[in-house]
Parts: C-alpha cells; sequence; structure tokens
C-alpha cells in the first residue's frame, strides 16, 4: 500500500543522496544504495553493488566540482517499490546560468526490512531536452 509517509521517506532518501554527493562524503552516498543495487551511468560501463559503486564514486569525486541539483519530474509508488524520476544539473563552480552538466536521472528504491529505502537501481543519461536552463 503507497503512502504520502512513504514517498516522502523516498524523497528524504534522494535528499540524502544529494547532501552527501554534494559535501563529497562518500560513506553518506553509499549508505543509500541496498545490497545488491545496480548503478547505470551513461558514461561507465555497468555497475553492480556497492563496492564497484562506491570506487566509481570515490574516483569520480576527485574530478567533479560544482554542485548536484535534481528536479523532480514523476515518482511511482507500488509497495515496497518506488521511482523518482528527474532531470539533474551539475552546477559547476564557475558556471555561468547556461554552464554545467545536465540529464535525466531514473532512481528505483526499495524498502528494507527495516523500513529504509534504499537505491536498488540509479539509471542516468544525458538528452538534449535537459537543461541548465530547466533549473533558473
Amino acid at each position: 500500500m503507497q503512502t504520502l509517509e512513504d514517498l516522502g521517506k523516498v524523497r528524504a532518501a534522494m535528499e540524502t543522496w544529494l547532501d552527501a554527493f554534494n559535501t563529497r562524503n562518500l560513506d553518506a552516498l553509499i549508505s543509500v544504495y541496498g545490497p545488491h543495487s545496480v548503478y547505470a551511468n551513461a558514461q561507465s560501463p555497468l555497475m553492480r553493488g556497492p563496492e564497484q559503486i562506491q570506487s566509481w564514486f570515490k574516483s569520480a569525486f576527485e574530478l567533479i566540482e560544482g554542485r548536484m541539483r535534481f528536479q523532480e519530474e514523476g515518482h511511482l509508488l507500488n509497495g515496497a517499490m518506488a521511482v523518482l524520476y528527474g532531470k539533474y544539473f551539475l552546477e559547476s563552480d564557475c558556471a555561468t546560468s547556461a554552464g554545467g552538466n545536465t540529464g535525466r536521472v531514473a532512481l528505483v528504491f526499495e524498502k528494507d526490512t527495516a523500513g529504509d529505502w534504499k537505491v536498488v537501481f540509479d539509471m542516468d543519461n544525458t538528452p538534449p531536452d535537459a537543461l541548465a536552463s530547466d533549473f533558473l
């Protein structure tokens, strides 16, 4: 059964992910992923499990500058599964209003036995209709 409380918890997990990314807190970021999570990054091979995902983010954090923003376009919630999808904007520290990297992401969450929502599938892409100007 879906509830507004569950949707709020899924969105809170997304906020935890964003905060962890933006502070480059690798432990906090990985805590949002479930034990059998899969990450399909638009520019990388498929990653399976928190260890591979953590290794990728550790390397990425050495190169990535700026702040990640997320704009939810929709959600699905059915029992212990949820999906948040929307646009992202990696706003460069030196970006103008049109600078930075953009794309779209879909995150599949699963409610674990403790009642926490964990990312089990994370996929992003870089379509032509996700623009920096969408975040103004």
